[in-house]
């Protein structure tokens, strides 16, 4: 029902109907709409995370090749997901922050970074920046992509996210072969 209409088609009465239960039935489960998103989220995100990991630990054992397979599993769970996709990022699903799955998910961006200006792949300092940008590239397209945001005449998902996530590691290499001084405060 996300996947097709949308997180704002969801409810609970209606989902009743489509699955042959009574009206009452889903709330012997969940005691409202965000309690349903909740467990939605939750369940995205581990298969997210497991999704990751099975895309990193197939990568050839190298930082950037990690880093990259992590946006190749990231664009492809998106597309393969998008219901789940939806309901992860979306606010109504957060029952109070993040949860521990979509903290283990962000971690191992986090640690592929590190590895990667570990190995000089990324320039040295505060991760944070590049984490922030691995994530906002990956994730961009892949809300595009989701909602339906893009053209899409020559756009196959199978044939871009390999080119894609390839983009971020070769762009932190790049930048670390130019930068030899950390940055200094913002002016």
């Amino acid at each position: 029902m996300i996947a097709s209409a949308g997180i704002d088609a969801l409810n609970l009465r209606e989902l009743a109907t489509r699955v042959g239960v009574t009206a009452g039935a889903p709330y012997h489960h969940f005691a409202n709409r965000g309690e349903l998103l909740a467990a939605i989220a939750e369940e995205g995100f581990e298969k997210f995370g497991a999704a990751l990991i099975a895309e990193r630990d197939a990568a050839p054992d190298d930082a950037a090749s990690r880093l990259e397979a992590l946006g190749r599993g990231y664009l492809s769970f998106a597309i393969s997901h998008p219901g789940h996709f939806r309901v992860m990022f979306h606010g109504d699903a957060k029952p109070s922050g993040p949860t521990e799955s979509g903290l283990r998910a962000l971690r191992l961006l986090q640690d592929a970074v590190q590895d990667c200006q570990r190995t000089g792949m990324a320039p040295p300092g505060e991760p944070t920046p590049f984490v922030l940008t691995a994530w906002s590239i990956v994730h961009g397209l892949a809300t595009l992509w989701v909602d339906r945001a893009l053209p899409f005449e020559g756009m196959d998902p199978e044939r871009l996210a390999p080119q894609i996530a390839n983009m971020v590691p070769r762009m932190f290499a790049a930048l670390a072969a130019v930068r030899t001084d950390p940055p200094g405060p913002a002016r």
